[in-house]
């Protein structure tokens, strides 16, 4: 038997407990192991819950999880940073392999967690991380094995998504949609982490740093958010045979690499203009296998839950990568050589801001108080240094990359 500490039991850890209950022989008759979980650790035992479990498995106490030697996995689905990174390193240390759909948390702490793994020859898996259900981190750490992988890029929020495709569909507002998205529960009460970029951006820490094998922090990854836009930028887009997307992007040159995460315009023909709604999607390209695309729900309690149970058949089977999958290389960051085309459209403005404006057009969309321009090839700190010389806040204008 394979006994499993639960930590959490919300939407994810619902879902992991519904999976375990329905497929239980089909479990038994892979692994040829039951699979079982011993103990749940919640925050309060006598809440009403729509899920049915022993009175002793659950438990308010971390400690007695940890100091159950039957216990084999640990599944830590609390959503909590500090305090998952305080469950994870203590299970480690206590001899028991780590599931997390935690991102934050992984993020923040990659590398440690990975070699604290390695050292105790312990799993810590995390495929439920990135891209809810879609099985990209598995397939990802074996093609590293062999092919040299020269970039991954992908839609990995289905917030943003969800916003953007009602917006160029439906031609609504962003502050429709996204009363909308919160009142289906796409979107949170404040959702700055999702609408700004923040949750991309730790995807992308996770996936840029697998694919370029060098750690690729937090804060060396360009960031932009879709908080901004409004329908005439929608109807721009539209006019140009494109639409809108917060793609993520990491790229490794010869010199250095590149992380951005950005709005990104895309034309209608492009594989990630037909990725809609809550959906995610994730491509990376290998020297020998070639260009691989994955596609599923970004999130959700089923698909989430999925990816976690996935990760915990890998330990059962003995089949995840052993080891840390980490690189040790030596990376520099290139993004203030970034130099391309771009979007960018100021509300508000005067003869002053129009006339710099101009000068770094390609291309003049509209002209007025609301200004549009494709630029011509330019530095995007150079950009940002333009909107910042003429104390032009953020929430006034809208900057997007445009995708060959």
């Amino acid at each position: 038997m394979v006994n499993i500490g639960l930590l959490g039991l919300g939407t994810v850890g619902t879902g992991v407990v519904e999976i375990i209950e329905k497929r239980k022989s089909e479990l038994k008759d892979l692994t040829e192991k039951d699979i079982n979980i011993k103990k749940v650790l919640v925050k309060n035992i006598d809440k009403e819950r729509n899920i049915k479990l022993e009175p002793d498995v659950l438990t308010s106490c971390f400690e007695e999880i940890l100091k159950d030697k039957e216990i084999d996995i640990i599944i830590e689905v609390t959503g909590d940073v500090e305090l998952s990174y305080k469950y994870i390193t203590e299970s480690l240390n206590s001899g028991k392999h780590v599931v997390t759909a935690n991102k934050a948390v992984v993020s923040k702490y990659f590398e440690e967690l990975s070699a604290l793994a390695e050292e105790k020859n312990l799993a810590f898996l995390y495929e439920a991380s990135v891209g809810g259900g879609i099985p990209v981190l598995k397939s990802l750490k074996e093609a590293l094995a062999l092919n040299k992988i020269s970039q991954v890029l992908g839609i990995l929020n289905g917030t943003c998504n969800y916003i953007l495709t009602r917006m160029v569909d439906e031609g609504k507002n962003y502050d429709e949609v996204l009363k909308i998205a919160q009142k289906l529960g796409y979107a949170e009460a404040d959702p700055t982490a999702d609408v700004e970029g923040h949750d991309t951006l730790r995807k992308l820490r996770i996936l840029g740093t697998l694919v370029l094998q060098g750690e690729i922090k937090e804060e060396d990854i360009l960031l932009g958010g879709i908080s901004a836009i409004n329908s005439n930028d929608i109807n721009l887009f539209k006019m140009m045979n494109s639409t809108i997307k917060l793609v993520a992007e990491a790229k490794i040159y010869e010199e250095g690499y590149t992380a951005v995460v950005l709005p990104t315009i895309v034309k209608n023909s492009n594989y990630f203009a037909n990725v809609n709604m809550a959906f995610n999607s994730v491509a990376f390209e290998g020297n020998n296998v070639g260009q691989l695309k994955f596609y599923g729900s970004g999130a959700g309690k089923l698909p989430t839950a999925n990816a976690v149970l996935s990760d915990v058949l890998d330990i059962v089977m003995d089949t995840y990568r052993k080891g840390n999958p980490l690189g040790n290389r030596e990376l520099v960051n290139m993004n203030s050589k970034i130099k391309e085309e771009f979007y960018l459209r100021v509300s508000g403005t005067n003869d002053e801001i129009i006339k710099a404006l101009r000068k770094i057009s390609k291309k003049v969309l509209t002209i007025g108080a609301t200004t549009a321009i494709i630029t011509e090839e330019i530095e995007l700190s150079k950009l940002e240094d333009i909107m910042s010389s003429f104390k032009v806040d953020k929430k006034r204008y809208f900057l997007a990359r445009i995708l060959d």
